[in-house]
């Protein structure tokens, strides 16, 4: 993976883009959910209550998530609506998207994983 950096805003320092997302992803409580709602967001815009709607989550839940990913310079949202703000993946994470696909897979595995466990009751 190439060593990009991203800026997180109130933060003196840059942290690179893969760094960030398996922080956001796996490091965190949410992280799965993050995960989706960034994975939905590469095919179009979303606003957050498609997005709910989408995932079954709670409203508040998904704009809990997004104002999380904003904040770490992942999504961003239009400017120019204040109801039905649509959000976007931030040009940074499209260029850099083949890194967030390879910790989706790895996150993907081991949810298939811990799944066999549980249904089995023996590990993989």
């Amino acid at each position: 993976m190439r060593e990009t950096y991203i800026w997180r805003r109130g933060h003196r320092g840059a942290v690179p883009v893969d760094k960030r997302l398996w922080h956001l992803i796996v490091g965190t409580r949410g992280g799965l959910n993050r995960a989706k709602i960034v994975h939905l967001l590469r095919a179009r815009p979303y606003n957050a209550n498609a997005l709910a709607a989408a995932l079954g989550l709670d409203y508040k839940t998904v704009r809990h998530h997004l104002r999380v990913l904003v904040e770490n310079d992942i999504v961003m949202a239009s400017r120019d609506q204040k109801y039905g703000t649509l959000y976007f993946l931030t040009p940074r994470l499209q260029i850099h998207f083949e890194d967030f696909l390879e910790i989706w897979g790895k996150v993907q595995e081991e949810e298939r994983k811990v799944n066999e466990v549980r249904k089995d009751g023996n590990p993989p």
